[in-house]
């Protein structure tokens, strides 16, 4: 028996996206399951499928004399109207008609293949949409119950969850609606079941992607993406080409790519920055539009920071909400505290120079009662009669080991505290002194210290003994003119 069904297995591919292949094989194997339950073996069962998809059926038998099984075996008599060439002891096929397999085994045979034929179509189904997790598909809205929105997706329907909407958008049923595939599962009815979202962090990265090129290309690539779906979105971006800005090239001119993604996503707020590898730069980059005084870095290892504002940028940095400083945090993974001016320098992590230097220049007689230094160096100093900073910065380490109630320990400290601190300057008439006093010893040029009157050689930046800076300048020689001379060449 010769079935062609080419045919019908075009318009079942075509209809359904079934693999042909696959079809055939369905309807063969159904053929065998009918014949066996008809006759009860598949032994002698031959099945051919020729290129143009036409089932040929056959039983093999065996051509005898006089037949005692007429399943397996054909008279010769019978064997010649097929073949005349056909002779006792010959194995010849038999075409077979499914239609005498009987009516049960026939029907079983057609529900086998709709039902192979409705996991097949499945199964092609799951497999199709499962390529298609983390990508962006465009449905039509079907209809919305309990807040829920199932969208039509063409061979199967979408969820669109209340958990995967942003908030303050409105959907209307038969609207265009873009979504990105988060799931794709058997449901417990057995169908096909695409999870959608509108609300997930790789919407916006994948709507980045199909928008500038450059990111689709990876020329310009996204480090991360922090969001509040429907309020506001950071994206931090950086490219491998110090001439390709990446910021502009998301941005897109006078804001016109990012302006089709904002329009996508219902006005949500889209912040792109450049990403830096330098800690300090990022935090300052991620809270924008919040212009920032400074950076601190209070706790590497446990990545927190300070940052510090004006307080008419304080609102800018932490956001309505909090909204700004939150996503912030999630883009840079670190944990940022904001803090004002004032605050910052009352609580001692930024200091007042401006200050500083007024103290410090503005010297008054009992300046060594003001200086930070413990109570039992200050108590001595002013017991030596040293109650000004100038009286101070004169003393070399020797003097201040030989003030009365001070140890080695104590004018160690005084030392480093005055070079940490203080800077001495030395006057040109003081490097005139320098000059005067130099002496010759074992061939070398010494010269005395201003400040303490230490030796010091032209080589030396600093004295060894007090630790003041000295520079040597040499001044060049106006050469004389001898008037005679000149009055002789005119």
């Amino acid at each position: 028996m010769v079935l062609d069904l080419s045919s019908a297995i075009k318009e079942l591919h075509n209809d359904k996206g079934i693999n042909e292949d696959l079809i055939l094989k369905t309807i063969e194997q159904a053929l065998t399951k009918a014949y066996e339950k008809y006759y009860g073996t598949v032994e002698n069962l031959i099945i051919r499928t020729d290129e143009n998809m036409v089932i040929s059926i056959f039983s093999k038998k065996e051509v005898v004399e006089e037949v005692d099984d007429d399943l397996f075996e054909i008279s010769l008599k019978s064997a010649k109207k097929m073949d005349k060439d056909s002779e006792i002891g010959d194995s010849m096929l038999v075409p077979c008609n499914p239609e005498e397999f009987g009516r049960i085994a026939i029907h079983s045979a057609k529900q086998i293949i709709l039902q192979r034929l409705k996991e097949i179509e499945k199964n092609s189904l799951l497999s199709d949409f499962k390529s298609k997790e983390g990508e962006i598909i465009i449905g039509y809205i079907q209809r919305i119950k309990n807040d829920n929105i199932y969208i039509d997706l063409g061979n199967v329907e979408g969820i669109l969850p209340k958990r995967n909407q942003c908030p303050h958008e409105s959907y209307q049923t038969g609207e265009r609606l873009k979504s990105l595939v988060t799931e794709v599962k058997l449901s417990k009815n057995g169908n096909v079941s695409v999870i959608l979202s509108r609300a997930s962090s790789e919407f916006v990265r994948k709507l980045i992607e199909v928008e500038i090129p450059e990111i689709y290309d990876k020329t310009v690539q996204i480090f991360k993406i922090a969001r509040e779906p429907g309020y506001r979105t950071k994206i931090a971006v950086f490219s491998n080409k110090e001439e390709i800005d990446p910021v502009g090239a998301c941005v897109g001119q006078k804001g016109s790519r990012i302006q089709n993604i904002i329009k996508e996503l219902e006005g949500e707020k889209i912040d792109v920055l450049k990403w830096s590898i330098d800690s300090k730069k990022f935090i300052e980059n991620a809270l924008i539009p919040a212009e920032i005084s400074d950076v601190i870095i209070a706790d590497e290892p446990n990545k927190k920071a300070v940052v510090i504002v004006d307080e008419s940028q304080l609102s800018f940095a932490i956001g309505k909400k909090g909204l700004n400083i939150k996503l912030a945090n999630q883009l840079t993974d670190w944990n940022i505290d904001i803090m004002r001016v004032e605050e910052a320098l009352e609580r001692g992590f930024i200091k007042d120079h401006a200050r500083d230097a007024e103290e410090l220049f503005n010297i008054e007689e009992n300046e060594i009662e003001d200086l930070e230094i413990p109570v039992n160096i200050k108590e001595a100093l002013i017991n030596n009669s040293i109650t000004a900073i100038e009286q101070l910065i004169e003393l070399s380490f020797e003097d201040m080991k030989a003030l009365e109630g001070f140890n080695d320990e104590m004018a160690d400290y005084l030392k480093n505290f005055v070079d940490d601190n203080f800077e001495v300057i030395v006057e040109e008439d003081d490097m005139e002194k320098v000059a005067e006093n130099a002496t010759v010893e074992d061939g070398v040029l010494y010269y005395q210290c201003p400040n303490c009157g230490a030796n010091i050689t032209e080589d030396e930046t600093s004295c060894k003994s007090c630790g003041v800076e000295i520079v040597f300048e040499e001044e060049e020689e106006e050469e004389e003119v001898d008037e005679e001379t000149i009055s002789e060449e005119v």
